[in-house]
């Protein structure tokens, strides 16, 4: 799997960062929704424009290739990943997913490899601006593929089916006292992330510094939600802030450059700058913000060959200063 390392396609499929901002896109979305709504004929009420998301995240993963069958021109690994993930939106929402994804990796050639596998998730939050709470759990299948087709250009695709079950409650004041709403939750959710990667060193890019990679990344995302409808314990049928399908689409471009401290090292530093353009949803009411700026900066441990530690940070800038985020990542890449 040297080949894939050097491509960018190990990155790629351990990384989980932009299938979790397109989670938190939804969920900062659905949140300043429901406040709006929910605001709404009572003294004060805000105006659409002065709705706002700014949350704080963070991250632990460690991602890793078991060898099954290895001594053959065609290896099969076994993939084991785990995710733990918190959310913290001041005021409204704090979160947290747990994730572990279990699968098949075949490499039918030295610069190709196909995966499948299913991924299982258990998701907690305490929504703090109605006094209430949710919980539930995610499985489904997970499907990942790339193709090397040089020493520049690779390419990767990603695509998760999770079905979501689970129930939240809140509680509600009235002139008659505490009101306690419960209600069950299901929704099935698809993610598609499609990559071009080029990489390129000094002896491509004379004004590269020695000992430096730059990495080009352009990706297709997707993430379309869809719900089941149930009634309530007042006996009210269900509703979702965007209706029972929510769908959100962008493209994203971006550099990421990388440098050894010294030659030989084990430690490197890479610092990355992205922008991506939401072209297609319809949840982009009353936070409609659709250019984000990304920059991230991070340090490398390799710890032997195949194995290597980050750490990392993340800021998500919507141009309009709609809504942002700020993510700090352990991850982990362990192969074996």
């Amino acid at each position: 799997m040297a080949a894939m390392g050097e491509s960018g396609l190990r990155a790629f499929c351990s990384s989980g960062s932009d299938f979790g901002e397109m989670v938190n896109r939804a969920v900062s979305y659905q949140t300043a929704q429901r406040l709006y709504q929910g605001a709404q004929g009572r003294p004060g009420a805000p105006d659409a424009d002065d709705m706002r998301s700014r949350s704080n995240t963070w991250v632990t993963q460690n991602d890793s290739l078991i060898p099954i069958f290895d001594n053959v021109a065609r290896p099969v690994f076994g993939r084991v990943l785990v995710r733990v993930a918190g959310r913290d939106e001041p005021g409204r929402v704090q979160s947290r997913s747990d994730r572990l994804d279990l699968g098949i990796v075949y490499a039918p050639t030295a610069q190709s490899f196909v995966s499948i596998g299913m991924g299982a998730e258990e998701t907690t939050a305490d929504i703090l601006y109605a006094d209430g709470r949710s919980r539930g759990q995610s499985f489904g299948p997970r499907f990942d593929a790339g193709m090397s087709f040089g020493p520049v250009w690779s390419a990767g695709i990603r695509y998760d089916h999770l079905k979501y079950q689970g129930d939240s409650e809140v509680n509600v004041n009235t002139p008659a006292g505490r009101l306690n709403i419960a209600r069950d939750n299901e929704y099935t959710r698809q993610y598609l992330q499609a990559d071009l990667i080029g990489r390129f060193y000094p002896n491509q890019l004379p004004f590269l510094p020695e000992r430096s990679v730059l990495r080009w990344t352009t990706s297709l995302q997707v993430l379309d939600n869809r719900y089941e409808q149930f009634t309530d314990s007042l006996g009210r049928q269900t509703s979702e802030p965007f209706g029972r399908h929510e769908r959100l689409s962008l493209l994203r471009s971006g550099f990421n450059v990388s440098r050894s401290f010294r030659e030989g090292s084990d430690w490197s530093m890479f610092g990355e700058l992205a922008y991506d353009y939401q072209f297609d949803t319809n949840m982009a009411f009353p936070i409609d913000d659709r250019s984000v700026v990304t920059g991230t900066v991070g340090i490398v441990r390799q710890l032997a060959r195949g194995k290597r530690v980050q750490v990392f940070y993340d800021y998500y800038h919507h141009t309009r200063d709609r809504r942002s985020r700020s993510n700090v990542s352990l991850i982990g890449v362990i192969d074996f």
